[in-house]
């Protein structure tokens, strides 16, 4: 039974890509946490089989619109969302696909426009835009997807990047697909390993060498933007893959042990990346801090991960911002 005054919100969970289980642990901790006195959500589930939710006032499971994100009541009426909470990690919810749509159909919703999803999903066409601008980024190349690089194209290189490097599909999001890559006769079957993540071009990226920290970006409730504390990401792999990030094999310490130049530092960088990007919504910036040197942008999230463990609400914690208050703050601000 829904309050009156409240809104209807539709959580769009789920998705295509290796990451739907991490994007369900999400939607529960949204569900959890969003406060029945201001909205009603219904979870949309989206995966290979279609769109689909559980009748709020049945059970009964029952098919969604994917043009209006809409579904039949039981009377009859169709319940339709004035207002979308985008969780979905990968396509198609981090790439601008559902983007499109809830533009389509007049939708607010809690991330970014289309246009600047499909761009953010995208390492290698990220990487140029910050470049551009002026931010730090690492040195890199990129693999078309037909592209095939002899000896020679591959030594060239190398000369120029140095090793190790990263090899990363361009289109998929959780570190999927990421190898390291420490010696010449490895980097090919790299780049084969990638495209089995991801049959779009490939990024080779230059290795940086120094401690790895992440930062949020949330809307402030006034109509700005709040820069959340960092985070710094420890683990013993070799860097900070799928494992690292929803297997344990991590430690995340908020707020980092930083003098204050540092943290102004890698606050100021994900902040210019925000604006630069034009991001909306909750956003999260990955930096590798290379003493003596920069911060440098290594990744950014559109749709970060918000299980109940993940970054962004441990840094909002960390500045007495609760996790109701924060879906609060998100959701308020998409309505805008």
């Amino acid at each position: 039974m829904e309050h009156p005054n409240t809104r209807r919100v539709a959580v769009l969970a789920g998705g295509h890509s290796g990451e739907a289980e991490v994007s369900r642990k999400s939607a529960a901790m949204v569900l959890a946490h969003m406060d029945r006195a201001l909205f009603s959500p219904v979870l949309i589930h989206i995966d290979l089989e279609g769109w689909w939710c559980e009748r709020p006032s049945d059970g009964l499971r029952v098919e969604v619109d994917q043009g209006t994100f809409s579904f039949a009541m039981a009377d009859g009426d169709a319940w339709t969302p004035e207002l979308a909470f985008v969780i979905v990690h990968g396509t198609p919810g981090e790439d601008g696909i559902l983007q499109r749509g809830l533009e389509s159909a007049g939708i607010p919703h809690t991330t970014a426009s289309s246009a600047v999803m499909a761009l953010t999903f995208h390492k290698g066409q990220t990487t140029h835009a910050l470049r551009k601008a002026g931010l730090p980024v690492a040195k890199s190349a990129e693999v078309a997807p037909d592209e095939t690089w002899d000896n020679h194209r591959q030594l060239d290189v190398l000369a120029e990047l140095g090793l190790p490097v990263f090899v990363k599909p361009n289109e998929a999001g959780s570190s999927l697909g990421i190898s390291k890559v420490n010696n010449a006769e490895a980097l090919w079957p790299a780049v084969e390993a990638a495209r089995a993540e991801d049959s779009g071009s490939v990024l080779v990226e230059a290795n940086l060498d120094g401690r790895e920290f992440t930062c949020g970006v949330i809307p402030d409730g006034a109509g700005g933007i709040q820069v959340l504390p960092v985070t710094e990401i420890m683990t013993e792999n070799e860097f900070f893959d799928y494992a690292a990030k929803y297997e344990g094999q991590s430690q995340e310490i908020t707020p980092a042990a930083l003098n204050e130049r540092d943290t102004c530092q890698l606050q100021s960088t994900a902040i210019r990346v925000y604006n630069t990007l034009h991001l909306r919504g909750m956003a999260r910036v990955d930096m590798m801090m290379v003493p003596g040197e920069a911060a440098y942008v290594i990744e950014i999230n559109g749709v970060p991960g918000f299980s109940e463990a993940s970054i962004v609400p441990q840094q909002a914690a960390a500045v007495g911002l609760d996790k109701r208050a924060l879906v609060t703050r998100l959701l308020q601000a998409a309505a805008l």
